[in-house]
Formats: structure tokens, C-alpha cells, sequence
């Protein structure tokens, strides 16, 4: 299909910023061949796509021969973890189609056709429009070297080529309740080369959509414009923009060029913030519009830019610059500038302008200065003062100075900030809000949490905060109830406020109470005597005792309790009569636990007072254990339940022994410890005894 493809790249078209071309950069330095991966959702489609590629040119060849295998592991759903994640084999031996495949999208895809080239094509050339063009440097490369870094950046620019490639996956047989985890891994033999896997952790909540680009700015001169913008904060999500232009009052778009624009000196220029395009213009006359867009490894389209417009203009040739400027004992400013004195005649004169920002808006403070002026003195200074310097043209455009910072001495912080409001969602996300700070010179805010009242707050974050709202993010799984925030104010001499007062946060309810415990009962008759250990949570509102005659009978709210009540006496019932209780506890979230079920039976009626003859405890300390034995003279006695508790503690079921049985050991008694003992003797009627205890002290 292709013998020999040569392909020319406008100089601005280069793989130095791509996302994975970066990590080759980095992985070039290292020994280990490695595969990069990265998935994003596509929330419109329902659907998520998967890139990868290798870390050199060598693992990236024979990559091209094997392939890769591609798995993914469901391991939520419904936002729990699954005790066994779900594999699923997905792709395997994932490698470039045969070339008869390309013709159709090689055709049509220009970067399609790189790729294909660089994976099949006999001889690789790629030739540039610049003599210090990446072309020129690469063709100073080896052939496979050409070939893995071209492909790379080409298949960034084409999702459809990565895929045709086998360095891309479409996975369309998702749910929006799971989560996946996606592993690439390499099909080379591990005696040809070891790599190890790749993978990608996603569901379809992750999606987000993409960021528009921010600070636009251009430069208009005489029939050109520089357009600038901000690359550095951007620059892992977009490997490429485009750049349109209007000259019909912005109805009507068009690209200033049809091939995408890439940072061409990533590595050269490290810590480069912005990028910049310089076009040129039909005249100074007509107003032109400008908006960019970036584009993702996977060829989405971000949202465009705010336009900008403007005008060419004339300039003159001579700029002014501040050269000097001081703050004298009296506190007024005394200011230098120069400007070549050839430009006298082609001025006015000059303005002084201020601002509380470098960005501005800029005003004219003294106006009218003479042209052969080069100082002036000035004395309504404020906190923070930016200052310029304009010569006004006569018959041509203004050209201003670069602004200069002026501060006077300044130890006074700001206002402490204040009307802070603090919500969050059922999702544990809060949104804290205040009133901005009136300051002129104001830099920003630090916010503070505590997660327990009385504890000092901390920073949430060690930068600046620049705006008068803040997002955050409670854990609801941890055991706090509520959270305190407060915010202080910085100014540009970095005075620092005392933090406002802490506003209290309660958290959402997403976790049941602690359930209550019934602890002892006892039957009399048509009575029911319960004890129980109330919730230890802190945001308990209410313990509700219910009751039912049997499992498919309804429950009947016996007593409500909003205090800490932890006994009752349930009266009237029927004797001989199988009853089920349980306590039920409500906190503020309106979430509810139960306490496990009691199955009781109510006696019969006594006709006489049934009580044990005798009840002893001794103590064995050699043989380490406690005796206790008792006795009575009841007629069919079924059962004797044995209580016990360290002294001063409630007694609890312990034992429950046959009607022949009359004693037993305590094997486990602590040293120096008080014991408390109860026998009750259950009768074959149902009726109960009364409890007979003992204490003993070990």
C-alpha cells in the first residue's frame, strides 16, 4: 500500500509536549522500558477510551510485533468494593492492523498516515518547513528513533490512528454505579524484554469536562498581534491547540491555520508559562477577533476561549521606562524616567498613571507633563501602587512603560474576614463563603479546619487562597460529628489576620447509630422488667422500645425515651405469652439501628413467692477459680440462668444449666476483683424466681 511517505509539518507541529511524548522524556533517562497509560470517560457516548504507549524506541518496535493484552477489573459497584474483583479480557495481542487496513483512514487522516509510515514504511522521512526545524533534528536521528517519536505524536493527535495502532481502546460495555480498573500489559516474550504493566483506574463519575483555557492576552502593533496564553496550568490535559481569527465582528471564525499549534521548546524552555503565536494583519483599520481551543490525546475539542479583539496600531518609536523611583522621609514618591530625547517632537507630553494591580484598570493621576520632563513627585500613595508612564503620540499610537511596584512601609494586616458561611452536602462536600475584603493592597485568604471542637485549626492549604470561596471535602467514614472552619486575610506585605471566628459544620448522617444492648430482663406474670445499655453516640436523639407477639406480627412502640433512661417495666401483658423486644435508636440524621431481638416468655401468675433457699460463692485461689452453689425447694423447676458482673457493674446472662445441675467454677476470675452472682430458677410453667446474688471477692 505505501512504499515511501513524505510528510511535511508546519514548524509549530512537534511531539515535545504531548502527554505521552513528555513521559518518554522522562523515561528516556531510564534503563527500564515502561508503558504509560491514560483513560478518560466520555459521558455523551457512555463510554471510556484508553491510550498507551511505551517509554523508547525499542520497547515500542517490538510492541508493534507482539502487541499488548488488555484487561479490566470491575472493583466497585454502587460505590462499595467488591470482595472479589470481576476480570475481563478485553483485548489481546493488541498490535497495529495490517496495512491494507490503513488505506481508507490513512487517506483521510494525515496523522493516520504518519503512523502508518512510521510502522510499515520502507524508508522514514519527515521534512520541515525551517531550517532549525524538529524535522531537521530528527532527520539527524536514527530511522527508529524517527519512527517512535513522530507516532507517538501523531497518534495524540489521532485517537482513530492510536487505535488502528493498537495503542488505544474504546470500551463501550460500562454501568455509571461500577468502577474499573484497566491493566496493560505487554505480549513480548520476557526473554526478548520485561515490562512491566500499565494501568488505569476510572469510572464513569470521574468524568470532568474540560477546562477552558484562561488568560488570553493580545498585543497589537502595527499590522501584527502576539497572542499569548496560559500553557504551563494546562499543559498535561492539552498537547495542542487551534487558534481561529474573525474579521466580521466575531460572527464568522476561521484557523489561522489548518495544522494545530505545539510548544515547540518544552525541553529548551522548562518552566515556559505561556505560549505564544505572533500573526499578522491586512491593516490597522479593521477590529479582529481572536479565540483558541485545545485538544486532548484522545482529539476532543476543549471549549473555546473568551475573544479577544483589538486593532493594529502605528507605534511610536521610542518607549518610556521608569528607570528610578523612591519614597522620601515625607512619604512622597519621587520618580525617574527615560525616553530618548529624539522623540521630544513626536509627543505631546506625558501621563502618570496607577493602579492597584499590575493587570490594572490603570488611572491618570497627573496629566499633561511637559516632553522634556524626565521626573515628577507624587504623594497620594495607597497600600500597594503600581505606576506607568505614557508618551502620547501626536500623530501615532501611545507607548506606555512597564509598570513598576511602589510600596510604602506597611506592618498593619487587614481586616479579619468576616460573614463566613460553611455548607456541605450529603456527600461530605462543603462550600465555605465570606464577605471579600476591602483592602486595596490585599493578596488573599488561608483557610482553616479543625475536626474536634477545641483542637487548633490548621491551614488546608500552604499557598494563597485568591478568591472569597473555598471547596472542601469531609470524610464521612471518620467518627467526628462536625467540623469548624475559619479564614484569615493576607496583604501583599504578607501582614496576616487573626482567623475569623470558627463556624461549626455538622456532618451528614450517613453512618447508624451504635445500637443499644439489652443487658437483663425479668418476667413476672403479666409484666416484663428490661435493662439495657443505651447508643454511645454522641448525636442520639431517641431510644424507642418496640414490641411484637410474633415474627410476622407488627412492632408496637412500647415507650420512647430522649433522656438516658436505661430501664423499664413493661405492664399488662398477657401471662404465659411469647413476646419480642427491641430498642430502637434514632439519631439526628434520622438514621436508625436496632438492637438484636429478645424472645421472652411471661410466667404464669404466681400464687405464692418463689425465691431460691440458699446462694454461695468461694473462692479457690490455689486452683484459681470461684465456686458458687445454691438451692431451693421449687417443684418443676426447668432451668436455673446465672447472672454475673464485677461489682458496681450491671449483671448480665452468663450461664444458663439444667434443673439438675445446682453449682459450677468460675475459671476466669481476676485477681483483687469483686464479683457480683444472681440465680434465677425458671419453672416449667414459665414462671421465673426471683433473683438471688452474692458477691465474693477474689
Amino acid at each position: 500500500m505505501i512504499k515511501k511517505l513524505t510528510y511535511t509539518f508546519f514548524l509549530l507541529t512537534l511531539c515535545s509536549t504531548s502527554l505521552f511524548a513528555q513521559q518518554k522524556t522522562k523515561q528516556s533517562q531510564k534503563p527500564k522500558s515502561q508503558i504509560m497509560v491514560m483513560a478518560r470517560v466520555s459521558k455523551k457516548d457512555n463510554l471510556i477510551n484508553i491510550r498507551w504507549g511505551t517509554s523508547d524506541a525499542q520497547a515500542w518496535k517490538l510492541s508493534n510485533k507482539y502487541g499488548f493484552n488488555v484487561e479490566r477489573f470491575t472493583i466497585l459497584r454502587d460505590k462499595k468494593m467488591l470482595a472479589q474483583p470481576e476480570r475481563k479480557l478485553i483485548a489481546t495481542a493488541l498490535k497495529p492492523k495490517p496495512l491494507n487496513d490503513w488505506e481508507t483512514l490513512a487517506k483521510n487522516d494525515n496523522y493516520a498516515a504518519v503512523i502508518v509510515q512510521a510502522i510499515y514504511g520502507d524508508k522514514f522521512e519527515m521534512n520541515g518547513t525551517a531550517s532549525n526545524g524538529v524535522a531537521k533534528i530528527m532527520a539527524q536521528s536514527q530511522d527508529l528513533d524517527q519512527r517512535f517519536g513522530f507516532s507517538l505524536y501523531a497518534a495524540d493527535m489521532s485517537f482513530a490512528g492510536a487505535k488502528m495502532a493498537g495503542w488505544g481502546y474504546t470500551d463501550t460495555d460500562i454501568k455509571s454505579n461500577e468502577k474499573y480498573f484497566y491493566r496493560i500489559k505487554s505480549a513480548i516474550p520476557s526473554g526478548l524484554l520485561k515490562i512491566d504493566s500499565a494501568g488505569a483506574y476510572i469510572g464513569m463519575e470521574d468524568y470532568e469536562p474540560l477546562p477552558k483555557i484562561e488568560e488570553v492576552a493580545t498585543n497589537f502593533g502595527d499590522k501584527s498581534v502576539v497572542i499569548s496564553w496560559d500553557y504551563a496550568r494546562l499543559k498535561n490535559i492539552y498537547n495542542a491547540y487551534y487558534i481561529e481569527k474573525s474579521i466580521d465582528g466575531g460572527t464568522t471564525f476561521k484557523k489561522v491555520s489548518e495544522l494545530p499549534m505545539t510548544n515547540l521548546n518544552e525541553k529548551e524552555r522548562a518552566g515556559a508559562n505561556r505560549m505564544y503565536y505572533i500573526d499578522s494583519l491586512n491593516n490597522n483599520l479593521t477590529k479582529y477577533q481572536y479565540r483558541i481551543a485545545g485538544i486532548n490525546p484522545f482529539g476532543e475539542l476543549s471549549p473555546y476561549t473568551d475573544v479577544a479583539e483589538g486593532k493594529g496600531k502605528s507605534l511610536l518609536a521610542f518607549v518610556p521606562n521608569i528607570k528610578k523611583n523612591r519614597i522620601d522621609d515625607k512619604g512622597v514618591l519621587q520618580m525617574q524616567w527615560e525616553f530618548d530625547e529624539a522623540g521630544n517632537n513626536q509627543i505631546s507630553g506625558f501621563i502618570l498613571n496607577k493602579a492597584t494591580k499590575s493587570e490594572g484598570p490603570y488611572l491618570e493621576v497627573i496629566k499633561n507633563i511637559s516632553p522634556e520632563s524626565r521626573n515628577l513627585s507624587y504623594d497620594n500613595l495607597d497600600g500597594s501602587n503600581y505606576f506607568t508612564i505614557t508618551a502620547v503620540g501626536k500623530e501615532s499610537e501611545a507607548r506606555t512603560s512597564y509598570p513598576v511596584l511602589v510600596q510604602p512601609i506597611d506592618s498593619v494586616p487587614p481586616a479579619i474576614p468576616s460573614g463566613l458561611v460553611a455548607k456541605v452536602d450529603t456527600t461530605g462536600k462543603v462550600t465555605l463563603k465570606w464577605d471579600s475584603n476591602k483592602e486595596t493592597d490585599l493578596l488573599g485568604y488561608k483557610i482553616f479546619r479543625a475536626l474536634s471542637k477545641g483542637e487548633e485549626a490548621v491551614p488546608l492549604i500552604d499557598s494563597v487562597w485568591y478568591v472569597n470561596s473555598y471547596k472542601d471535602v469531609l470524610s464521612l467514614k471518620m467518627t467526628n460529628k462536625k467540623a469548624w472552619y475559619g479564614v484569615s486575610a493576607i496583604d501583599k506585605r504578607f501582614n496576616q489576620s487573626k482567623i475569623s471566628e470558627l463556624v461549626e459544620l455538622k456532618k451528614p448522617a450517613v453512618i447508624p447509630p451504635s445500637p443499644a444492648v439489652i443487658t437483663k430482663y425479668k418476667t413476672t406474670g403479666d409484666k416484663v422488667m428490661l435493662n439495657w445499655v443505651n447508643s454511645s453516640d454522641s448525636d442520639v436523639v431517641s431510644h424507642t422500645i418496640l414490641r411484637r407477639t410474633h415474627p410476622d406480627s407488627a412492632w408496637v412502640v412500647v415507650k420512647a425515651f430522649t433522656d438516658t433512661t436505661n430501664s423499664f417495666t413493661d405492664e399488662k401483658l398477657k401471662a404465659e405469652q411469647n413476646y419480642q423486644y427491641v430498642i430502637e435508636v434514632k439519631n439526628e440524621g434520622n438514621l436508625e439501628t436496632r438492637s438484636e431481638i429478645l424472645m421472652i416468655q411471661t410466667t404464669a401468675l404466681a400464687t405464692g413467692k418463689l425465691t431460691l433457699t440458699r446462694l454461695y460463692a468461694y473462692p479457690h485461689t490455689d486452683e484459681h477459680r470461684i465456686e458458687i452453689v445454691w438451692d431451693d425447694k421449687l417443684a418443676n423447676v426447668k432451668s436455673y440462668q446465672i447472672y454475673k458482673a464485677q461489682t458496681g457493674a450491671s449483671l448480665s446472662l452468663w450461664k444458663v444449666l439444667s434443673a439438675k445441675e445446682k453449682g459450677l467454677f468460675d475459671t476466669a476470675p481476676m485477681i483483687n476483683t469483686s464479683y457480683e452472682y444472681g440465680v434465677i430458677a425458671v419453672l416449667q410453667s414459665g414462671a421465673y424466681s426471683e433473683m438471688k446474688t452474692v458477691t465474693v471477692k477474689y
